[in-house]
């Protein structure tokens, strides 16, 4: 997710330091923008100009305290895993301005748990990107206990000056919007495919190729609105009872990963992955979106 923030900030910004803990990483991921730019110059997304002035912009290094040197925004994209996250605020803190911005790209956890340790509670927030983050247009800015109004409204500023499309999540909760919707969506796809109702790849088809396309054009909840929520009440009151309520992962899902079927990685999950190379499907799938944002015209 990084190496993906770091060339959006890029195509804006005249100086972006990338971070990580080696080498080897820095060069996987200056290797992954290469391959990014040169997609989406495929797609007309994208100059060949620009695209030499993003990788001239970006400076690698394995010095955290060098990459903060003088730096007016932060954006943490470590694992998510909590203690790690809040040592690394910590040092951000420790190597920054008071008024230097630090926000997390956490799709799970509290903004204000990941900032425990941070004095300047004004001057942190959530930046949420989606994979791939240089091609999906959504950051969701979130709101910590003690976020300033001037450091919302900046973080904001930047993703849009980025080409971004940010929103504004005024709760500090796990999961932000998206990843909520998200999950709302998974549970019953995963209790409909445990309950035997469908197979995997006819549940993924019903989405795609049915009220998935509506959402490129109109949410969940203007629809509601364009077909009425007196409709809405009333389909609500007969399906809404029958819908999947469990409080964790589907017992089918978990037997999955007991048994070491854990997805495209292991060669297996929902679906039949063996015989594919897991990079190369990656890569299909980001082409294929790549390929879908060149043909979608983006609002002024």
């Amino acid at each position: 997710m990084g190496h993906g923030i770091a060339q959006t900030l890029a195509r804006q910004s005249s100086l972006v330091w990338l971070y990580d803990i080696s080498s080897e990483k820095l060069q996987l991921a200056l290797k992954r923008i290469e391959t990014s730019l040169k997609l989406l110059e495929r797609y007309d997304l994208i100059t060949p100009k620009d695209s030499r002035e993003v990788i001239k912009r970006i400076s690698p290094t394995t010095s955290l305290e060098k990459a903060l040197e003088n730096v007016s925004f932060v954006v943490e994209a470590a694992p998510e895993n909590l203690s790690l996250k809040q040592d690394l605020f910590s040092k951000i803190e420790q190597f920054t301005s008071t008024d230097t911005i630090i926000v997390t790209n956490s799709s799970g956890l509290r903004v204000s748990d990941i900032s425990s340790k941070v004095q300047r509670l004004d001057r942190v927030a959530g930046s949420h990107f989606f994979l791939p983050a240089q091609v999906v247009p959504l950051v969701e800015v979130s709101r910590g206990p003690k976020t300033s109004d001037k450091t919302m409204n900046e973080t904001v500023s930047l993703w849009k000056a980025c080409g971004k499309e940010p929103i504004r999540v005024e709760h500090d909760l796990p999961g932000y919007i998206a990843n909520r919707l998200q999950a709302a969506l998974v549970r019953e796809a995963t209790s409909l495919l445990g309950r035997g109702v469908a197979t995997a790849e006819d549940i993924d088809r019903a989405v795609r190729t049915g009220f998935g396309l509506r959402y490129l054009v109109s949410g969940p909840l203007e629809q509601r609105d364009l077909g009425g929520l007196d409709l809405h009440v009333d389909l609500s009151k007969a399906l809404w009872p029958d819908l999947n309520v469990s409080s964790g992962p589907h017992p089918f899902v978990i037997n999955l990963v007991n048994k070491g079927n854990l997805g495209l990685k292991s060669g297996k999950g929902f679906i039949d992955w063996k015989g594919q190379n897991p990079e190369e499907v990656l890569k299909s799938r980001t082409e294929d979106l790549i390929r879908l944002m060149g043909k979608i015209k983006r609002p002024d």
